[in-house]
């Protein structure tokens, strides 16, 4: 699979989001991949019409098959091209077939109306358990963000704007290419304050979590699916969101924030900042991905559940 036909399928398929896209997926599987890499390619002819880049993990006595990308994605899934016919169909036999040698393919953090929740054959077992909960907020069709949330977290955003200004201003900013590596360096520091107040490392301590971000970032960037917000509070970095975009959705994927200024609250000024560029963008829903906290409620969220599909061979004799 070449890199210029991935992303001609990503663009041919409306449910994609950028973590099935060439940035997110070549930087993880660079600083993060492990196993062997079986991507599983559905072609009409020389063009390619379904692709689900798979490794295999060995997990103590069990050898899986797994998405590329898997724990660091939110959604995980195929690329399918919907004016192919029948490729998803193709796609789950020839994923079937990759399986070869495993015991089990794991498909997790699968959405609604995922290809890969398809019927299997009946010599395969198929499991499925809710996943992860990913709160989702309906965008308004058109006008601005503010007059279309509860009245609630409306005068949350304004009052939290408003009481910055007084104490000299806060600069809210779409960081832009050049910044990006600055912005991430404050990512990574503010999200180990805020963990180690509770005596924890947290996820971006890990370097090579570090090395992934710092790869994708970029490439997502080229790809106008990047949108990493930064919050700036008397000459310092106070809040960082890291957040995305694709041609009907935004995103938000993790965030640092100082809790150096009492009574101000930096994060939500962040999170208005992204939600109202999604709106901007032509968005139509903004996800806040995996996770219950009631801030993703407070802004009118309403929960989404992911399935975790487990596909194992029925063993000989079982009905």
């Amino acid at each position: 699979m070449t890199l210029s036909e991935w992303w001609a399928l990503w663009h041919a398929d409306p449910r994609a989001t950028p973590f099935q896209s060439p940035a997110w997926l070549d930087a993880w599987w660079e600083a993060l991949g492990s196993g062997e890499r079986r991507d599983v390619l559905v072609r009409d002819d020389d063009r390619l019409v379904a692709a689900l880049p798979m490794r295999v993990w060995q997990d103590g006595a069990t050898r899986r098959l797994v998405p590329v990308g898997a724990g660091e994605s939110d959604y995980c899934d195929a690329l399918v091209d919907p004016a192919a016919g029948n490729a998803a169909e193709r796609l789950m036999t020839a994923l079937l077939t990759a399986a070869q040698g495993c015991d089990e393919v794991l498909l997790p953090d699968l959405r609604e109306g995922s290809p890969l929740l398809g019927p299997v054959p009946d010599d395969w077992i198929s499991d499925c358990a809710p996943c992860e909960t990913c709160p989702v907020l309906t965008l308004p069709e058109t006008g601005p963000l503010l007059p279309a949330l509860t009245k609630s977290q409306r005068r949350k955003v304004v009052h939290d704007r408003h009481r910055a200004a007084n104490a000299g201003g806060a600069i809210e900013a779409i960081v832009a290419p050049d910044d990006i590596d600055a912005a991430l360096d404050a990512l990574f520091s503010l999200h180990e304050m805020r963990w180690a107040a509770v005596g924890q490392a947290g996820v971006l301590a890990d370097p090579r979590i570090q090395s992934f971000h710092r790869a994708a970032a970029p490439a997502l960037a080229a790809a106008g699916l990047l949108r990493l917000v930064t919050v700036t509070f008397d000459g310092r970095c106070v809040a960082v969101l890291l957040g995305f975009a694709d041609a009907s959705r935004g995103y938000s994927y993790i965030n640092g924030v100082a809790n150096t200024v009492p009574g101000q609250s930096f994060g939500s000024m962040a999170f208005a900042t992204l939600i109202e560029r999604a709106v901007a963008d032509g968005a139509r829903e903004f996800h806040f991905l995996r996770g219950e906290e009631d801030y993703k409620y407070q802004w009118g969220a309403k929960p989404t559940h992911t399935v975790r599909r487990t596909l194992r061979r029925r063993e000989s004799g079982m009905t």
